[in-house]
């Protein structure tokens, strides 16, 4: 199917577990475009993720509203889990050959960049490009798989700077993230093990939806109506890891299909990536 803003923003949504609505358009060269926003939400309070398609290249930019004042305030003052999630999203973009600027208070800067936490934001953006990708050359398929794979490591840089309040009193209501508008809350629909939703986004950013384990792709087996439909693994256990542990999503944090993922917690410790591989491979050889 063509890259449209309905299924962009279900894919973005389901990872990020912040509700986006999509539309989409043209600039003045012709070049389309595809627009996701917080749903709900007066955008000049929020912010917008826009992703242009252009001739074998993408670019994908981050823009905070015009009255996004407490959005940046909350970004500028991410905990170290936001800034070394957010960092290792965009250094996993850069390996893969993507150009990236931030823009900061009027300057430039690049990710790894320490200055960037030292002062206080009044403005801020994100510019990804990447180039030399087989797209728009007639493959429909091919380039929704782009725009979802570049929109979604965005997304994920960006949710890692936005803090969740939860909530105290043990009702199970949905976490706040501050710096949106009052109310702006995130579907939490993951088990025990992907609480931290920023976890669960750069967890999917960084390796993709295929199974570590048996490389079974959900969306593929079974079409749209599993697009998405992948769990993530801590590859030490949780109960292992010390509440101030901050979690290295490239490392830390793997995806599994349901399968798989049940098999390895059918023993204490659970069996790794390479013990559910070796199963895998001895089945298929008998």
């Amino acid at each position: 199917m063509s890259p449209d803003p309905r299924s962009l923003a279900e894919r973005i949504s389901a990872e990020t577990g912040l509700e986006f609505s999509g539309r989409e358009g043209r600039d003045s060269g012709g070049t389309r475009w595809l627009e996701l926003q917080p749903a709900g939400y007066p955008s000049g309070q929020t912010f917008t993720l826009r992703t242009f398609i252009g001739w074998r290249r993408l670019d994908v930019h981050f823009r905070p509203g015009n009255f996004a004042g407490d959005l940046m305030n909350a970004m500028g003052s991410a905990d170290e889990t936001g800034r070394r999630t957010f960092r290792a999203v965009l250094d996993v973009c850069r390996d893969a050959d993507a150009e990236i600027t931030l823009s900061i208070n009027g300057a430039t800067y690049l990710p790894d960049d320490s200055a960037i936490w030292e002062m206080q934001w009044r403005s801020f953006g994100i510019d990804l490009r990447r180039g030399m990708l087989a797209i728009n050359e007639g493959n429909a398929e091919e380039d929704m798989r782009q725009v979802e794979l570049w929109t979604s490591r965005v997304a994920a840089a960006v949710l890692a700077l936005l803090p969740v309040e939860t909530e105290e009193d043990g009702s199970g209501a949905s976490p706040e993230i501050v710096g949106l508008p009052e109310g702006a809350r995130t579907r939490i629909e993951v088990n025990g093990y992907e609480r931290d939703r920023r976890n669960r986004a750069a967890a999917l950013a960084i390796h993709g939806y295929s199974c570590k384990a048996c490389k079974l792709d959900m969306e593929e087996r079974y079409g749209a109506a599993a697009a998405g439909l992948i769990e993530v693994h801590h590859v030490t256990p949780v109960s292992q890891i010390g509440k101030d542990y901050i979690i290295d999503p490239r490392t830390d944090l793997t995806p599994l299909c349901p399968n798989c993922h049940s098999v390895a917690h059918r023993r204490n410790p659970p069996y790794s990536v390479d013990d559910l591989r070796e199963m895998v491979a001895s089945a298929h050889d008998t």
